[in-house]
C-alpha cells in the first residue's frame, strides 16, 4: 500500500492514515550567520551601554562622599568616611581605565559607605543635640524647685 491509497481510505472512513514524522529543518548558514551577528552587535551595545551608567554611578558616589563630609562625618564617622572615599578612588581609576563594571561595583559600595558616614554623623548630632536638651532640662527643674511654694 502506498501513502495516497492509505489517505484515501482515511478520508472514505476507514482507519485514520498515520502521520508523517516531521521533516527536519535546517537553518540555512546565512540566516546562522545573520542570527550570530546580530546577537554579537546587541551584546556589544550592551556594554558599550555600561560607560554611561558607570559614569552615573561615579557621580552619585561623589555626592554621597561630599555630603558626607559636609556633615561632619570627618569628626564623628572618620573610619567610614576614610572607607567611602578609598572606593571613591577605585571607582574613579577604574573608570579612566575603561573597567566600567569594575567602576561600577565600586562607586555603588563608595555611595553606601558614604551614605553610611553620613547617618552616623546624624547620629552623633542627634546626640549631641539630646544630651544639651536633657542640661537644659536639668537646670530648668532646678530652677523650678528654688521657686517659693
Amino acid at each position: 500500500m502506498d501513502v495516497s491509497s492509505l489517505e484515501s481510505r482515511a478520508s472514505a472512513g476507514g482507519a485514520p492514515a498515520p502521520r508523517r514524522p516531521a521533516a527536519r529543518t535546517t537553518r540555512p548558514p546565512c540566516r546562522t550567520a545573520l542570527v550570530s551577528i546580530v546577537l554579537a552587535a546587541i551584546s556589544a551595545v550592551g556594554c558599550a551601554s555600561h560607560g554611561p551608567l558607570a559614569s552615573a554611578k561615579v557621580a552619585q558616589a561623589e555626592r554621597a562622599v561630599d555630603d558626607a563630609q559636609q556633615a561632619g562625618a570627618g569628626v564623628s564617622a572618620q573610619l567610614e568616611l576614610r572607607t567611602a572615599q578609598d572606593k571613591l578612588r577605585a571607582a574613579q581609576t577604574a573608570l579612566a581605565k575603561g573597567k566600567n563594571d569594575q567602576a561600577i561595583r565600586f562607586a555603588e559600595q563608595a555611595a553606601v559607605d558614604g551614605e553610611y558616614a553620613l547617618a552616623l554623623a546624624a547620629k552623633q548630632r542627634a546626640n549631641t543635640m539630646a544630651d544639651e536638651m536633657g542640661q537644659y532640662n536639668k537646670v530648668l527643674r532646678q530652677e523650678l524647685e528654688r521657686l517659693p511654694k
